[in-house]
């Protein structure tokens, strides 16, 4: 009987080497997830990028070929188009761009394409096209679009939540929103979205760098 129990006791595990392999799992486990999770936040912010390059091209293309932006007549400054879980954030530029405003694009020739936007459980829009037209980024805000609406060859953003000319928290409002030469401006506020103070860093994912 007593061989019997020190064969068996031999073949096992003791309870410090099973709290052991419990503890090395459990590490394991937690690297993998915070490994799939950061490659989940990179995978997200290139497609930001991505979006944010291919829609300044489609603003710049449809300028090309109708000495204009896809923005109405009325719109003559350079005030931004905002980002907000709204499609209306953008979907005025958006459905020129697709052929879908013939007042804008009277040809109705098609300059952007994305994939349909998902919408998750609480009926957000999040990583593309909505179906009434908005362009959303992979964390459910429209992308922030920019265009040089008076034709003076610089973008005067006018907006409060991009900070992407602060030199030093704490600048006045002259010092921060500096004209930058060019005619369009794609942004994305990214995961943790931008703050509206002028007191932090906040530049987002930027068409123009």
């Amino acid at each position: 009987m007593n061989k019997s129990n020190r064969v068996r006791n031999a073949g096992g595990f003791t309870l410090v080497e099973l709290l052991v392999v419990i503890t090395i799992l459990g590490i394991l486990m937690s690297l993998a997830v915070n490994g799939a999770g950061a490659i989940r936040s990179q995978a997200r912010s290139a497609q930001a990028r991505n979006d944010c390059a291919g829609l300044s091209t489609a603003i710049k293309a449809f300028y090309t070929d109708y000495s204009k932006y896809p923005v109405p007549s009325i719109k003559k400054d350079d005030m931004p188009y905002e980002p907000t879980t709204e499609s209306s954030g953008n979907n005025e530029v958006l459905l020129a761009l697709g052929g879908k405003k013939p007042d804008v694009n009277p040809r109705n020739t098609v300059y952007y394409e994305n994939k349909t936007a998902r919408k998750n459980s609480a009926g957000a829009w999040s990583s593309g096209l909505s179906t009434d037209g908005g362009l959303f980024d992979p964390w459910g805000y429209t992308l922030g679009i920019c265009v040089d609406g008076d034709y003076d060859g610089t973008l005067k953003y006018s907006g409060d939540k991009l900070k992407f000319h602060m030199t030093t928290p704490g600048d006045t409002q002259d010092d921060v929103w500096k004209p930058i030469p060019g005619g369009v401006g794609v942004y994305s506020l990214g995961k943790d979205q931008c703050s509206s103070t002028k007191n932090s860093f906040a530049p987002g994912i930027l068409s123009w760098y």
